[in-house]
């Protein structure tokens, strides 16, 4: 038996061993499997969290996420360009006629300026961005005027040596556009956008160092009108791929789902406060499940979505009905008489906020909304005054006007900051103004129906 275990160990070939148990066992192949599993769900994670950052920072600018431009307005806004504001109104008004006018809050020209103020802070999270963007189909006339701006042609020169020879001008479009960014290296950027788009040269980075360094030298004595002009014409020969708004939609839907099973999760944890409060408020009208009675009463068809279902209930929950007339052209009015029909003896809290908190823009129509923001958000401190952006403060104005029962409950589900002095500010802002309903109503149909791609919309 000795002789059966006398092997020469120097003349086995390991690798020829180790390829066959590969191929040949079952636990070769799961590996395998379960790497690519880890590798796709690693990129659907990091794809997820570069879309939550995007959506922060629309919010911050007061910029609808899922707008057709939304992701070239990001980009004019965060620019080198010290005119973003001539910028943007030069894009705006291009756009217009096929979208319609868009508001571009001034302040928001100037946010990039300081290092704090974007989420969209990450080097990777741009070169996901990017990765929906392409090369629209460019007439004549554009490819003349991207050749015949000086800042293009100078680009095109630098990084003649990365590209072929007989490149045309469409090429250099998206790696000009790469490097235009605020606070984002250029030559890091552009390696990173040229590497996702396919293989590069072994020297790639030393190549677009060179390049972005060239460009810069000799661009220092041109004029900021070229850049703008630059700037506008590479926007304008981009368009962004239709799987952007579908993904942007689902992650803006499991962030309102995440919310609403956290704000479930608090709801079950024990809370002495909530206890005392609930024990003692015989009067208070507010019941976890109401919405679910309401909807049995309701019976509404299966066409109609849970969200837009949502949206009638929080229409009845409001205390004060708006004028028919005026509802009557945004709505369906045998639905208005429906929901109007069916009584509400009580309301879902969590619901109504949930619905709230959907307001992700403000389009500028409530008048209102500055003397809200001056007499009751004053006691807040500096920090976070700050950071509350204009749809925050159209949530807190909305949550303000809510009824007397809930009305604590919504606005902590929105800003979890309460004090003597925020609440006599609402009351007397109460007392002085009109609740804007229609105006808050009227958003919110924007943020629930219009530019939002549905599970089967065509791309």
């Amino acid at each position: 038996m000795a002789g059966v275990f006398d092997i020469n160990v120097a003349d086995l070939d390991f690798t020829k061993i180790r390829m066959h148990a590969q191929a040949a066992g079952p636990g070769g192949a799961a590996s395998g499997s379960r790497e690519a599993r880890t590798k796709t769900d690693l990129q659907q994670c990091v794809r997820r969290n570069t879309l939550i950052a995007f959506a922060q920072q629309c919010r911050t600018y007061n910029v609808d996420a899922l707008h057709e431009v939304s992701l070239q307005l990001a980009i004019l806004l965060m620019s080198k360009c010290t005119d973003r504001k001539h910028l943007c109104a030069a894009f705006v008004s291009y756009v217009a006629d096929s979208l319609g006018p868009i508001d571009v809050d001034d302040a928001a020209t100037t946010m990039a300026d300081r290092t704090d103020s974007h989420a969209l802070h990450a080097t990777s999270d741009w070169v996901a961005l990017f990765g929906y963007i392409e090369v629209a189909q460019l007439s004549e006339r554009q490819r003349c005027a991207l050749r015949e701006n000086p800042r293009v042609a100078v680009f095109a020169r630098a990084t003649r040596h990365i590209f072929a020879e007989n490149a045309d001008i469409e090429t250099f479009v998206v790696p000009m556009l790469c490097t235009v960014l605020m606070h984002i290296p250029a030559a890091s950027m552009l390696e990173r956008v040229l590497l996702a788009r396919g293989p590069q040269h072994r020297d790639i980075e030393v190549m677009c160092l060179r390049g972005v360094n060239a460009y810069v030298d000799e661009c220092q004595h041109m004029s900021n009108e070229t850049t703008i002009d630059a700037i506008s014409q590479l926007v304008r020969a981009i368009r962004v791929r239709a799987d952007f708004r579908a993904d942007m939609a689902a992650v803006i839907d499991a962030a309102a789902d995440d919310g609403e099973k956290a704000g479930e999760t608090a709801q079950r944890q024990f809370s002495l406060r909530r206890h005392i409060r609930d024990s003692q408020g015989a009067a208070l009208l507010q019941k976890h499940g109401a919405l679910q009675e309401w909807l049995h009463d309701m019976k509404f068809s299966v066409n109609i979505s849970p969200a837009t279902q949502r949206l009638l209930y929080w229409m009845r929950a409001q205390p004060f009905r708006p004028d028919s007339t005026a509802l009557h052209a945004l709505l369906d009015p045998h639905m208005l008489d429906k929901v109007y029909a069916v009584s509400l003896e009580r309301i879902d809290a969590e619901a109504v906020s949930t619905v709230i908190r959907t307001l992700r823009v403000y389009q500028g129509n409530v008048k209102g909304l500055l003397d809200f923001r001056v007499q009751c958000l004053s006691a807040l401190n500096a920090a976070v005054l700050k950071k509350l952006t204009l749809p925050v403060v159209l949530q807190l104005y909305v949550a303000c006007w809510q009824h007397p029962s809930i009305r604590e409950h919504c606005w902590k589900a929105i800003l979890n900051v309460s004090n003597f002095a925020i609440t006599t500010g609402c009351d007397r802002f109460r007392r002085e103004h009109t609740y804007e309903q229609l105006s808050v109503l009227q958003t919110l149909l924007y943020c629930h129906t219009e530019r939002r791609p549905g599970p089967d919309a065509a791309p």
